[in-house]
């Protein structure tokens, strides 16, 4: 006679019957117990928190506020849970940092564990695959692109030597201001600062000079660029369920990823008609407009396992366009919405540069080291106003310890710069803008000075932030030494260095109006 079935051979019968909803009821129990056992069996090893329910996670403990940015929220959770906290973000183990002691031990002392990223959907689609710089996860391939940036494409040679361009472009903006003025306009002047960092990059990296993209490659348009530039910042800090939950990605309810996606081949197009518009002329002049290779001509002539795909090509280049435009945009936009509520510190500014440049002619990069006041006046806007609040969230790569808490593989690290830069520990009145504190303090804000830290720092610290740093200090310099600017339709008082937009980067809510008056002869404006 045959025996009883084993346990075993029971089991498996009943689960080869399961119909769909039972696979799917089955899965949903087992990812719910996991998240149960790792709420008791983890909890007591990591930072303080402020809780997590199973699937969802901290999400709903959160108390995020309407139109709250990620960064101010977060800040005001490091009030009530302390400068290092964990959050389980829907199944992802997340820690923010919001102190320059914690920020140091991810940055430099176990900066190898932290340079990773963790997966997130703008990585995937925006990011070419994980392809691009700023996604890429640590390895190989990162090691090759980071070393392609840092010596041949954002070098400290590359960057003085490409000084000509910059102000060049500043000088065409200040033509384009001098004219709106002539007709009797009040000039955006956000607006203003957007397209002189976009056109700025553009000749940097594609070597164009005064003909417009349209002429360059076609189909394509400045406007084509500048609306995938806005859409990538939006995309990029929207935040997506999808990132956190896995059913919510493949249901995609917010439909992040499908932007996602369209935005993608809207960046590929745009690409290829530069890289081909960019092939054909080389076929033809030999080599760029100026004789010297540009950024492009660098990319294009890499060799051997440094070589990149179109893809990736792409990716780079919308890296450097997005990185570089809009951020530089966005701190000089805060530095003079700054300046405007306080016309004694514009004054002052003035006066050095009036002192150091004089008024024959336009200020240039190699009167910034003589400009001692608009460093700190820089400095300080860059510190109340980083322009990446949170960066690229960080992921680390095995089980460590910091601060004597237990954080396991593949945690993401968020590094609250908004919150460094304005710890009351560290800083005195942290929420005024007062450029004076810089002038007996040479605060290094490349990533050495860990209270201090607009670019963030350590492997994964911004690639172009010399390059950032001069194109901030060359834009404000030459627009406050030759215009005088009278608010429109507001107040000084009433300028708004508060409330921000949504998105990847800390743009103002609301553009500056301004009424231009000029200061220096009026042969200098054409």
């Amino acid at each position: 006679m045959a025996g009883s079935p084993s346990l075993i051979e029971s089991l498996d019968g009943v689960i080869s019957q399961l119909p769909w909803w039972g696979w799917l009821g089955l899965a949903i129990s087992t990812f719910v117990t996991i998240q149960i056992y790792n709420s008791v069996h983890l909890s007591s090893k990591l930072p303080p928190s402020p809780g997590a329910f199973p699937i969802v996670g901290s999400f709903p403990l959160m108390g995020a506020q309407d139109g709250e940015p990620a960064h101010q929220m977060f800040h005001r959770l490091a009030q009530k849970f302390g400068p290092l906290f964990y959050l389980r973000m829907g199944n992802k183990h997340t820690i923010i940092v919001s102190d320059a002691k914690t920020a140091k031990i991810l940055l430099k002392d176990q900066d190898h564990i932290f340079a990773s990223r963790p997966w997130m959907s703008a990585g995937k689609h925006m990011g070419m695959d994980f392809q691009s710089v700023v996604f890429a996860p640590s390895g190989p391939y990162y090691k090759r692109l980071r070393k392609i940036f840092t010596v041949e494409l954002l070098s400290n040679k590359r960057v003085q030597g490409s000084h000509a361009i910059r102000e060049a472009r500043v000088r065409g903006a200040v033509r384009s201001l001098y004219q709106e003025m002539e007709r009797g306009e009040a000039t955006n002047l956000s607006s203003a600062l957007k397209n002189l960092s976009l056109n700025s990059l553009m000749s940097m990296i594609f070597g164009m000079k005064d003909e417009s993209l349209t002429q360059m490659v076609g189909k394509v348009s400045m406007e084509d660029v500048k609306e995938v530039v806005r859409c990538s910042v939006e995309l990029g800090g929207e935040f997506n369920f999808g990132d956190y939950i896995p059913i919510a990605r493949w249901l995609d309810l917010q439909g992040v990823i499908k932007r996602m996606k369209a935005l993608t081949k809207r960046m590929l197009v745009i690409s290829a008609g530069i890289i081909e518009a960019h092939r054909e002329q080389a076929k033809l002049k030999g080599s760029s407009a100026d004789g010297e290779p540009t950024i492009l001509d660098v990319l294009l002539n890499l060799q051997g396992e440094d070589a990149l795909s179109d893809v990736a090509l792409a990716g780079v280049i919308f890296d450097m366009i997005i990185a570089g435009s809009d951020t530089t945009a966005v701190s000089s936009d805060w530095t003079i919405a700054e300046l405007l509520r306080k016309p004694n510190l514009l004054k002052k500014l003035r006066d050095e540069l009036d002192s150091v440049v004089g008024k024959d002619r336009l200020v240039c990069e190699a009167d910034l080291p003589n400009l001692p006041y608009l460093q700190c006046v820089v400095k300080e806007s860059l510190r109340l106003h980083p322009p990446a609040p949170l960066g690229i969230p960080h992921c680390s790569t095995e089980k460590t310890v910091v601060a004597g808490y237990e954080l396991p593989a593949q945690t993401t690290a968020l590094i609250n710069l908004y919150a460094i830069n304005r710890d009351p520990s560290k800083w005195e009145n942290p929420l005024e803008f007062i450029p004076e504190r810089f002038e007996n303090y040479d605060a290094n804000i490349f990533g050495q000075d860990y209270t201090l830290l607009p670019f963030s720092s350590g492997r994964r610290g911004c690639l172009g932030m010399l390059l950032g740093y001069t194109m901030v200090q060359l834009t404000l310099g030459t627009l406050c030494h030759c215009y005088d600017f009278a608010t429109h339709g507001i107040t000084e008082s009433e300028v708004d260095v508060v409330t921000e937009r949504p998105g990847l980067v800390s743009m103002r809510a609301h553009d500056i109006f301004v009424r231009l008056t000029p200061r220096l002869p009026s042969h200098l404006y054409k």
